[in-house]
């Protein structure tokens, strides 16, 4: 499980961030977008990614959904919007932290999306960081 959804999402980003063709993003957000369909549908009837309690695959998922709104999809041009959009992966992510409270101090928001503008130059040449909200505001707003 942890395989297919890198495939998909959490490596599909990065393809599309760092594609050097057309080609390569097309195939790159044809993924992302099929991840997150996927994953949207999957949550519709699944508590978590795989089984009936949380894995380390649902862990590795919080990390790459809370940089998707303000890092993937912004400086790697990552397709598929905000998380919010999709009904079933925001109450998954919501459901995580009520039941995780600890998972919250697990990302620092701001610092883990910035250092995306402020060190891929490539991507972001002057270096502007916008404005990116603190875990907990992200979670409130989904």
């Amino acid at each position: 499980a942890s395989e297919y959804w890198f495939n998909l999402l959490w490596n599909g980003a990065y393809k599309c961030g760092f594609a050097t063709t057309q080609t390569a993003y097309d195939e790159a957000a044809s993924d992302v977008l099929q991840g997150l369909k996927e994953m949207n549908d999957h949550l519709n009837n699944n508590a978590y990614l795989v089984g009936d309690s949380i894995t380390e695959v649902d862990v590795k998922n919080f990390a790459w959904v809370t940089r998707h709104d303000f890092a993937y999809t912004v400086i790697f041009k990552s397709p598929g919007g905000r998380i919010a959009q999709y009904p079933h992966l925001a109450a998954y992510v919501r459901r995580l932290v009520m039941e995780y409270p600890r998972l919250l101090d697990t990302v620092d928001m701001p610092d883990a999306c910035g250092s995306y503008y402020r060190q891929l130059f490539m991507l972001n040449v002057g270096r502007i960081v916008p404005y990116i909200p603190s875990v907990r505001e992200w979670v409130a707003g989904l």
